[in-house]
């Protein structure tokens, strides 16, 4: 079943931009996997449409390491928007649970609280996990990766994927995915979390997209649907865009971070390395370095590449010559330099 997966790679549409500024568009994560891991664990082919090619050095250096073919295709595709994504979720992780080493997996699960089948618990033997925390899998598995910890009264509630050494204290985590290191706390609901994020506390997250490096002041809200239930609709610098839903909460690029009780409107975006603090302002969208609330301002760039410095060393981690460099080039005055 996971092959289907791989039959057409398609391109994302402009509302998607914060999410892959820093990345090229085949990492990212979709399910358990990108298309790039799914390629390399099927070991296919990875097609790709023309414009799927930015960062191609990255591209050059995986095949390198992995061995994986790739074919360029002039085709034309339909641009995935955001509610596809989401929604779309539940069935890419379906099929990258095929794809698992197994054998890394506990999935006899009987001593754990579960409500629904025990076996669509999958828990990494060297993950820790409380006895205390509570597991729904009537309505999909769920997945939890190596070193990543689940503290007690945690609710979770399939699908749902927790990536390796992240850690979960006290969450509500349904129709989900996060990535490697991250801090989640709260209430999430139908969103895909990139790696190294952080929303540690009280608040809600939902029906949303989050990039990397990305922190969650406490009682950080995301609204998700409009008072008059209406169709959400996304903007992009000047370009609006219909999301054909009625549900959909935020997109917050790479590097983005809010501050305490900040608040969120329906189908908000927050480009890269913003710095949001409350009040906020009721814009659509904040461009990349938005610095402030209701009145706007931009993030300093030597003050920011010092801020991420702090924030990546406290997972050993340091930006590497690309991010700078894609970075400085994102920025409105760096580049300019």
């Amino acid at each position: 079943m996971a092959k289907n997966l791989l039959s057409k790679i398609c391109c994302f549409e402009k509302t998607l931009i914060p999410l892959l500024r820093l990345k090229p568009a085949y990492t990212l994560q979709t399910g358990i996997y990108s298309d790039l891991e799914r390629a390399t664990l099927l070991k296919q082919i990875l097609h790709l449409p023309q414009n799927h090619m930015q960062n191609q050095h990255f591209l050059e250096r995986y095949n390198e390491l992995h061995q994986i073919e790739v074919k360029i295709s002039r085709e034309t595709v339909d641009p995935v928007t955001p509610a596809q994504l989401l929604k779309n979720f539940p069935t890419a992780f379906e099929h990258d649970i095929a794809l698992l080493n197994q054998g890394e997996f506990k999935t006899s699960n009987d001593e754990y609280e579960i409500d629904g089948d025990p076996s669509a618990l999958y828990i990494h033997h060297s993950a820790q996990v409380s006895r205390r925390a509570f597991f729904d899998t009537r309505k999909g598995a769920i997945v939890i990766d190596a070193n990543a910890v689940v503290s007690p009264f945690s609710l979770l509630t399939g699908p749902a994927y927790i990536g390796p050494e992240s850690q979960l204290d006290r969450v509500s985590f349904s129709n989900s995915r996060c990535g490697r290191n991250c801090r989640l706390g709260g209430e999430i609901a139908d969103s895909i979390i990139g790696s190294y994020s952080n929303k540690h506390h009280e608040g809600f997250l939902g029906h949303s997209l989050v990039g990397d490096w990305v922190n969650l002041g406490a009682l950080t809200t995301t609204s998700d649907l409009k008072n008059n239930y209406g169709e959400v609709k996304l903007q992009i610098a000047e370009t609006q865009f219909a999301s054909g839903v009625i549900k959909l909460g935020s997109i917050i690029g790479d590097f983005s971070k809010t501050s305490i009780g900040t608040l969120l409107n329906t189908g908000t975006i927050i480009d890269v390395g913003c710095l949001l603090y409350s009040p906020v302002s009721s814009a659509k969208y904040y461009p990349p370095f938005f610095w402030g609330g209701s009145e706007p301002d931009v993030y300093q760039f030597e003050r920011f590449l010092h801020d991420i410095e702090a924030i990546m060393a406290r997972r050993n981690r340091k930006p590497d010559m690309f991010y700078l460099s894609a970075l400085k080039e994102i920025h409105p005055e760096a580049r300019k330099a």
